[in-house]
C-alpha cells in the first residue's frame, strides 16, 4: 500500500484537536470553529504560485514550528496610553488580561468586553456576526483565526448610541514562537458612533494572525485606527472585514512599523446607498522588512464614495507592496472612488511595488487611481540647505512632511501626536543617503 503524502495542514490539524479538547463552550460555537478549520484545509497555506500571494514570501514563516501561546506577565507601565480617558481592554498572547484593563462607565446598552464573555452572555448576536465580514472566506489565516481564537474584543453599540470616549484595544505578544489569533468583533447598529484604536505590539518571535470584523449599520459612523508596532522578528498576517450600511461613514487609519513580514488584507463592502469610506495606510520600513497592504473596496449600491491613500517610507533593503482594487457592481451607479499609492525610497536597495486596479461594471461613475515611487526631490533638498539647514535635517524634514500627511488625517489628537513622535524618532534612525 502506498503511504499518503503528509498534508501541509497536518501540524495545524493536531494542534486544532488539542485546542478543542481544552475548550468548554457551546456546541454551536465549536461548530463554527470546525467549519473554519475545514475552510483552512480547503484553502491551504498560501504560496507564491497564487496570484494574491505571489509577492509575499512566507518561506521564513514556514520554517518555524509554531506553538500554541502560553500566559506571560506584562507590566502596565509598558502599555501605550492614549493620553485621555478611554475604555481599555488588554490581551496578552490572545487572552484577556482584566488586571491591565480599565475604563469609565459605559452608556446604557453599550457593550465593550472580551469576546469569550460576550459569547456566553450574548450568544445569538455573537454567533450570527462571527465570520460574516466580507473577504474573510478567501483568507487562509483568517480561517485559522476563526478556528483557534481564544479571546478577543467585542464591541456593540445599539441603535443611536454615541460613545464619546475612544475604545482602546491592546494586543500584546511575548514571543516564544507563539501562534496568536487576536479577534475583534464590532457591531454598530443604525445611527451609532464610536472611535476604536487597535494596537498590536510584542517582543521576540511570534506569528500574529489577527482578524477585525467591523459591521456598521445605516447612518452609523466609525473611526478605526490600527497601529502595528510589532517586534522586528515577528510575522503579522491579518485581515480586516468592513461592511457598511446606507449613508454610513467609516474612516480607517492603518500605521505599520515593525515586523519581519507583515501583511494586512482589508476588504470594505459599501452595502448600502450613499455609504462612504476613507482608508489610508502608512508603512515605515527599514533593514530587510517587508510590508504589504492588500485592499479591496466594493461598491454595491448607488451614490457610494470611497477614497484611499497609502504611503510607504523605505530605507535599507526594505520592501513594500500595495495591491488595491476598486470594484463597482453593475447597479452601483453614481459611485465616486479614488485610490492613490505613493512610495518614498531612502535607499537604492529599497523596493516598492504598487498594483492599483479598477473593475467598473457600471457606466455612470467617477473612479480613478494613481501610483508614484521615487527618491527625495533634490531641488527641495537644495532649497532647504541653501537656507542654512544641514543635509541630514533637510532630508528628515522632507520625509516627515511626506509621511505626516497621512497622520494629519487622524482626528484623535493624542494618538496623532504620539504617532508623529514615533515618525520623528524613526527618522532619526534612518540613514537617508541614497546608496
Amino acid at each position: 500500500m502506498t503511504a499518503t503524502a503528509p498534508s501541509i495542514a497536518d501540524p495545524y490539524r493536531q494542534r486544532f484537536a488539542e485546542f478543542l479538547a481544552n475548550r468548554r463552550e457551546p456546541d454551536s460555537l465549536t461548530g463554527l470553529r470546525r467549519a473554519a478549520f475545514a475552510r483552512f484545509e480547503s484553502l491551504g497555506l498560501p504560496t507564491r504560485r497564487q496570484e494574491a500571494w505571489r509577492s509575499t514570501d512566507l518561506g521564513p514563516l514556514q520554517a518555524v514550528a509554531w506553538n500554541l501561546p502560553t500566559t506571560a506577565p506584562v507590566e502596565v507601565g509598558s502599555l501605550p496610553d492614549l493620553g485621555q480617558a478611554a475604555h481599555r481592554l488588554v490581551f496578552v498572547n490572545g487572552r484577556y488580561a482584566p488586571a491591565l484593563s480599565q475604563g469609565p462607565a459605559l452608556p446604557d446598552g453599550v457593550t465593550v468586553t472580551c469576546l469569550s464573555q460576550a459569547a456566553a452572555s450574548q450568544t445569538t448576536l455573537v454567533e450570527s456576526s462571527l465570520d460574516q465580514a466580507p473577504g474573510l472566506d478567501r483568507h487562509p489565516f483568517a480561517a485559522l483565526n476563526a478556528a483557534f481564537w481564544e479571546d478577543g474584543a467585542f464591541v456593540h453599540l445599539p441603535r443611536g448610541a454615541v460613545l464619546e470616549t475612544p475604545i482602546h484595544l491592546i494586543f500584546v505578544a511575548t514571543g516564544h514562537d507563539a501562534l496568536i489569533h487576536p479577534r475583534l468583533l464590532a457591531v454598530l447598529e443604525d445611527g451609532a458612533q464610536a472611535t476604536v484604536v487597535v494596537e498590536y505590539r510584542g517582543q521576540g518571535r511570534y506569528l500574529n494572525a489577527p482578524v477585525a470584523e467591523l459591521t456598521i449599520g445605516d447612518g452609523a459612523v466609525l473611526h478605526y485606527h490600527q497601529i502595528q508596532d510589532e517586534s522586528p522578528q515577528a510575522f503579522h498576517l491579518g485581515a480586516i472585514g468592513l461592511r457598511q450600511g446606507r449613508d454610513s461613514q467609516a474612516q480607517a487609519h492603518l500605521f505599520a512599523d515593525g515586523g519581519q513580514v507583515t501583511r494586512t488584507d482589508l476588504t470594505a463592502l459599501l452595502d448600502g446607498e450613499g455609504a462612504h469610506c476613507a482608508l489610508d495606510g502608512l508603512t515605515l520600513g527599514h533593514d530587510s522588512q517587508y510590508g504589504d497592504f492588500h485592499v479591496r473596496v466594493e461598491h454595491a449600491y448607488p451614490h457610494g464614495t470611497s477614497e484611499q491613500l497609502f504611503k510607504s517610507v523605505l530605507d535599507g533593503k526594505a520592501q513594500a507592496m500595495f495591491d488595491g482594487m476598486i470594484h463597482v457592481r453593475p447597479h452601483a451607479q453614481k459611485s465616486d472612488a479614488r485610490q492613490l499609492s505613493r512610495n518614498l525610497l531612502l535607499s537604492r536597495q529599497a523596493q516598492a511595488h504598487s498594483i492599483p486596479r479598477l473593475e467598473i461594471l457600471a457606466d455612470d461613475v467617477k473612479c480613478g487611481h494613481g501610483s508614484s515611487t521615487g527618491f527625495l526631490d533634490p531641488d527641495a533638498e537644495f532649497y532647504l540647505r541653501a537656507r542654512g539647514i544641514p543635509a541630514s535635517a533637510a532630508r528628515a524634514l522632507l520625509v516627515y512632511a511626506f509621511a505626516n500627511d497621512n497622520l494629519n488625517r487622524i482626528g484623535l489628537t493624542p494618538l496623532r501626536e504620539r504617532l508623529g513622535q514615533v515618525l520623528a524618532d524613526r527618522l532619526a534612525l534612518l540613514d537617508g543617503d541614497a546608496r
